[in-house]
């Protein structure tokens, strides 16, 4: 019998802000930002104000990967729905804290980093890019 091992990796899409937020994650989280292509192909025909976005990116860190786009110039995403969350753990309370301060600052705080009612650390939020993040610790 074969065994298969699957990674799941999130793809998070941008309105144009994508290199200044996988800069920010980095900063936060460590790791390391590879962009792979931007949308100054010709075959792409991207208005020239466009082709210095981020058609496709990775960013790693700590075993993770997040792979991240600029929406097409003339398809932008919307937001706003709630319906999907990146959600990390940290190992401590305090590292923890740190990051969720970091990571929200300027976004829409949902929910403080407290101790919630079920035991663990807990709080989210939606960061200045419109990304929900959930960060959490035992």
């Amino acid at each position: 019998m074969s065994s298969n091992t699957i990674r799941l990796m999130p793809y998070i899409h941008f309105n144009g802000s994508c290199e200044e937020a996988l800069t920010h994650y980095q900063k936060v989280l460590g790791g390391e930002v590879k962009i792979m292509n931007r949308y100054d192909n010709p075959a792409i025909k991207a208005p020239k104000e466009y082709q210095d976005k981020i058609l496709h990116a990775e960013f790693n860190f700590s075993g993770n990967t997040i792979l991240a786009s600029d929406s097409m110039w003339n398809n932008p995403i919307t937001r706003g729905t709630g319906d999907t969350s990146i959600s990390i753990t940290l190992d401590s309370p305090e590292q923890a804290q740190k990051v969720f301060d970091a990571l929200s600052a300027g976004g829409e705080m949902r929910f403080p980093f407290k101790k919630q009612f079920w035991g663990a650390w807990h709080g989210n939020f939606t960061d200045r890019f419109g990304i929900r993040w959930m960060v959490n610790s035992n």
